[in-house]
């Protein structure tokens, strides 16, 4: 064997390792596009168990999508016509599951030493991953440059760097957000800004750095969203859908997060309305019947293990004012009284009208006796001062108390013993407290 023999014989060789050892799709056709050669990495692409299945073969042959194969023949001929290599160009391939995944392929063509086309050389690497990390990163770029009429802000942030790369800001209705330089201005603006400071974007801001933004990402959330009010320029309060999203620098490689506020007052107003139509009384604008009932059940479900206090309070001759100043005032009544009766008891605790002159109020999480002993003396003088508007009317208000779970584990044990220590206090003159015997 010649030296020139010996050579051919060793690419033959290293050429079959190759393609036997590759992590990349590789294959060769003749002139008339049949494929001669190929490695495991593409024979699984096409679905394929061997490369025996595709040797011999053209591509109509071996896909199943017929027209992912009509468009590689084209590029074939493309590239037998033009005379030149195809180098780096995105394509659509497919896994053995049938799942789109895209592929940068160069194809070049094989030439005899008189210059006559032989073939086509073609290398696919899978870049699948990285090619929907860029569209997603293009996607959040775009949506960056061209800021949404209802967006007050975008900020993109390199996390790694810790630094603002960009923000855009517009002003909607002559509100907008104040401008930040820096992450902490950004961070501190909207601590400042929040009105609900114990809400979830209250805590995300305060506890806004690089490593917590990176457990988040690494505990495989790509983005997050909250909706809270904020204090806008004007000293307006809106409602905002604020989203933080989460994409990879793709020249830099670093971590970074777009963060937007989208303008939602209208749609979250409406949403109030519709949730208040079914869960308030439309006169009072306290829980009804229902919602109150199946609030408390809820908390004594759940909070099982602390003490709670159920108020059933009732309006002493309430008929006769009906009756002396008629409905109208008796509504008036009942709204002024309502409005009282929130301030009386916490956001948290359960305030509602459970039909004409009745009411429930459950006190959550009551230590001591004598708070629940002050709360009712404080419940009474509210009732007592809104009776006032009427001084011609001898109103009054009767409150029966029972205490969970000392008086009852369920709400309908909590009821009838309030219920029963109302009656007592009406008995005993009316315009009094009555706690249930434990």
């Amino acid at each position: 064997m010649n030296r020139t023999s010996e050579i051919e014989n060793l690419i033959n060789i290293a050429f079959k390792t190759m393609l036997d050892n590759t992590r990349d799709m590789v294959f060769v056709k003749d002139v008339n596009s049949v494929y001669v050669a190929a490695s495991m990495p593409f024979v699984k692409m096409v679905g394929k168990e061997w490369a025996e299945e595709i040797i011999g073969h053209t591509d109509l042959e071996i896909f199943e999508d017929k027209d992912l194969a009509k468009r590689y023949l084209a590029d074939d001929k493309k590239l037998f016509n033009g005379g030149r290599d195809l180098v780096d160009y995105i394509e659509p391939i497919t896994d053995d599951h049938g799942q789109a995944r895209y592929g940068s392929t160069s194809k070049f063509i094989l030439r005899n030493s008189r210059g006559e086309i032989l073939g086509i050389l073609g290398i696919t690497k899978d870049i699948t991953r990285d090619y929907i990390a860029r569209q997603h990163y293009q996607r959040e770029l775009k949506y960056l440059f061209e800021l949404p009429a209802d967006t007050y802000a975008v900020s993109y942030i390199d996390i790694d760097g810790w630094r603002i790369i960009s923000q855009r800001r517009q002003s909607i209705d002559g509100r907008e957000m104040k401008a930040c330089y820096t992450i902490e201005d950004l961070c501190n603006a909207a601590l400042e800004a929040i009105v609900d400071k114990d809400c979830e974007a209250a805590k995300f801001y305060s506890n806004f750095a690089p490593d917590i933004l990176w457990n988040i990402y690494s505990g495989g959330k790509m983005n997050l969203s909250f909706k809270y009010q904020l204090r806008l320029s004007d000293d307006s309060i809106r409602w905002v859908h604020s989203e933080v999203r989460f994409l990879t620098e793709i020249d830099s490689g670093h971590l970074c997060a777009m963060l937007s506020a989208k303008d939602i007052d209208a749609e979250k107003k409406q949403e109030q309305k519709i949730y208040a139509a079914a869960t308030m009384d439309r006169m009072t604008m306290l829980l009804n019947r229902e919602t109150t009932m199946e609030s408390i059940e809820d908390i004594l479900e759940k909070e099982h293990d602390r003490t709670h206090v159920l108020y059933m309070i009732d309006i002493d001759n309430f008929k006769m004012l009906n009756d002396t100043l008629g409905h109208q005032a008796g509504d008036e009544f009942l709204i002024a009284l309502s409005a009282e009766l929130k301030k009386v008891f916490r956001e948290s605790d359960v305030v509602g009208r459970i039909g004409g002159d009745e009411f429930f109020a459950l006190m959550r999480t009551v230590n001591g006796m004598h708070k629940m002993v002050e709360k009712a003396k404080e419940l009474l003088i509210t009732i007592q001062d809104v009776c006032k508007m009427y001084p011609n009317i001898p109103l009054s208000g009767s409150i029966g108390i029972s205490i969970y779970p000392e008086n009852g584990k369920s709400l309908e044990e909590l009821y009838a013993q309030a219920d029963a220590a109302l009656y007592q206090a009406k008995r005993k003159g009316k315009n009094q407290f009555v706690f249930a015997p434990l």
